[in-house]
């Protein structure tokens, strides 16, 4: 009976052990250490104009942390740069849900919408006649936005483009 208790304690604290040796094992970075090596990642890539790769970098660290604003602003810029109005509009609206006085986004989203109208008045003055007095309205609007696109916006010695 002796002898079995000193087999089991010899056993508990062999496993005791080898537990305790089992946990100095390296530790894994942990989510948000790995979450902030995608967020540099994707901003690195971002500014060397590696758009593809920051976009799929931003969105890896969204399904992360799908409340992250800069991420969304981000993303938001990349699709504007890359022709894909609709998806940077949604981007910068989230970003705007999680940040409401994010200027930039503000700023930036109004930017898309002007280009949208832009391009929606430029195939209007394509269509019917300009000389009629729709064709006149059309007309003028388009050449005051294409003047507003030219011209930069002085506003705290910044010009016109926040992206």
């Amino acid at each position: 009976m002796v002898r079995q208790r000193v087999v089991l304690v010899l056993i508990s604290i062999s496993l005791f052990i080898s537990g305790c040796a089992g946990s100095n094992k390296p530790k894994e970075p942990e989510g948000n250490q790995q979450i902030m090596v995608l967020q540099s990642e994707a901003e690195t890539a971002y500014k060397m104009a590696m758009l593809d790769k920051a976009e799929s970098l931003y969105i890896e660290v969204l399904t992360s942390v799908p409340n992250y604003a800069p991420a969304w602003f981000r993303l938001g810029n990349i699709y504007t740069r890359t022709g894909r109005q609709e998806a940077a509009i949604s981007a910068y609206s989230k970003c705007l849900e999680l940040e409401p006085d994010n200027q930039k986004a503000w700023y930036n989203i109004s930017l898309v919408r002007i280009k949208q109208s832009t391009q929606v008045l430029s195939t209007a003055s394509r269509q019917g006649n300009l000389d009629s007095p729709v064709g006149r309205q059309i007309k003028g609007l388009l050449d005051a936005l294409n003047n507003l696109q030219k011209e930069p916006v002085k506003s705290n010695n910044q010009t016109k483009a926040a992206l």
